[in-house]
């Protein structure tokens, strides 16, 4: 049936989002979204970026630099938890915008840091600003992308950190030498003001608009320029709820939602560890390992390189049913890569594959988490669910930098550390193992029943999501 013809108010957000071709408004969002995400890994790096020459300007250990690698880890939990969900109360959009705001305000300030303590401060600030974008970046594209495109297009998205990263790698050497390592923060300050302006001309969320009031005139104005043929009168919220919603993290933590948040919780957790550990360290280890600085600094490229790369197969792959596997394979290969790291020499050319290679299995995994964390929440709940799920894994997030710092204290060679990480990748194993109880569960229908026990919510079966 198409959408024209359907019965007065049978026509939801959803179908019209799915049973369409992508419209250039759905670019946009997407496009925005996009950026939102590079601003964020070109942030998130130039910390990594500056140690290096903060450790000969400053003349510290890099011992000394650990809680400043993870201060907007800190900040970012606490964004996610305390600001993010505002996006399922007033909007994406407005949360967005403020946070972007916020968080080139505080990255102007690390400039004025005059030791190690004052950049644990600004940098906290600066994660606060990001940690309340990220929800609602990450939930307004699954809002706009089609379910038939959703994983393809959030990993365009997601793999945009990895590129403002890989970017921020490529300029970092030309940066500092022309304006010290403050000019590292000076760029990562005006980029979020500027696409703060740029968000003015995106729509918020048309999923959450409705749900909360079908008759919000934002409501109409965003239909006409994405169904121009379909009536608003046609349009109804879409019913699928599991829990009575409130924006909490309660709503995450009832069923049928449980089983997925906690999953999804522990799996995010041990990834992040994972991942920041290597972000905030990779180019100190290098240098550890006899690279020069600015091959040290190039190394970050490589990694994001292959997180480009890693995501863009991983995605192919969920779209297909495939995620459970795909989740196997990346944590089965950064666990044997990180070891390999131990059994061959530092030499260029060796390593800097073994970099794209574990940036393509680790940074994969993690986009493939986030289409699955799109699918698993609806739409009323879906900041929410982002922002506890990111504000959660910040606990491995922080406690990766911060164990790298303590084992780099105890003068373990470079490639030792690097294949301690087989360990963590290990246990991402086996928590895939268990996703696909969750998944199966979702596509069977046993969450509707079992809402509609608990709560006497009904819970649409979605589209079919597992191997």
């Amino acid at each position: 049936m198409s959408t024209t013809s359907r019965p007065p108010h049978s026509l939801t957000v959803d179908h019209v989002i799915d049973e369409r071709p992508i419209s250039a408004l759905q670019i946009r969002v997407i496009v925005l979204c996009s950026l939102v995400a590079f601003v964020d890994g070109f942030d998130l790096q130039t910390m990594a970026l500056a140690v290096p020459t903060l450790i000969e300007v400053w003349e510290l250990p890099a011992a000394a630099f650990g809680y400043a690698q993870s201060a907007s880890l800190v900040g970012m939990a606490i964004g996610s938890v305390f600001l993010g969900p505002l996006g399922d109360r007033l909007g994406r959009k407005p949360v967005m915008i403020g946070g972007l705001i916020f968080m080139g305000g505080a990255s102007l300030g690390v400039i004025f840091s005059t030791e190690p303590n004052h950049l644990v401060f600004w940098r906290t600030l600066v994660g606060i600003g990001y940690g309340t974008i990220h929800g609602n970046a990450t939930a307004l594209t699954a809002e706009y992308a089609p379910l038939r495109r959703r994983a393809v297009l959030m990993t365009v998205m997601g793999s945009h950190v990895a590129l403002g990263a890989l970017v921020a790698g490529l300029v970092a050497p030309w940066l500092i030498a022309l304006m010290g390592w403050e000019g590292l923060f000076i760029v990562g300050a005006v980029m979020p003001v500027i696409l703060a302006a740029a968000l003015l001309l995106a729509p918020d969320s048309l999923q959450l608009l409705s749900a909360r009031r079908p008759d919000d005139p934002r409501v109409a104005a965003i239909l006409r320029r994405l169904a121009p043929d379909v009536d608003v009168r046609q349009l109804r919220a879409a019913t699928a709820r599991a829990t009575p919603v409130r924006g909490s993290v309660l709503d995450l933590l009832r069923p049928p939602l449980r089983e997925r948040t906690w999953r999804l919780w522990l799996i995010y957790g041990a990834t992040t560890f994972l991942l920041y550990l290597l972000l905030s360290w990779l180019p100190v280890l290098l240098g550890g390992a006899g690279w020069s600085q600015a091959d040290a600094l190039r190394g970050i490229v490589w990694f994001q390189l292959g997180g480009i790369i890693g995501g863009v197969a991983i995605s192919w792959l969920v779209d297909r049913g495939r995620a459970v596997g795909a989740l196997i394979g990346c944590y089965g290969a950064t666990a044997a890569i990180a070891v390999l790291f131990s059994l061959l020499p530092p030499i260029g050319l060796v390593w800097s594959t073994l970099i794209v290679a574990i940036g393509v299995s680790l940074s994969g995994a993690m986009f493939a988490l986030m289409a699955l964390g799109a699918l698993f929440y609806p739409p009323v709940v879906r900041a929410t669910g982002f922002g506890w799920t990111a504000a959660v894994s910040r606990l491995g997030a922080v406690a990766g930098p911060l164990a790298g710092a303590g084992v780099l204290a105890l003068g373990l060679p470079s490639s030792r550390i690097i294949a301690l990480l087989a360990v963590p990748a290990a246990l991402c194993v086996l928590i895939s193992l268990s996703l696909r109880t969750v998944l199966r569960r979702i596509e069977t229908g046993e969450d509707a029943e079992e809402a509609a026990r608990t709560s006497g919510a009904r819970l649409e079966a979605p589209a079919p999501l597992a191997d």
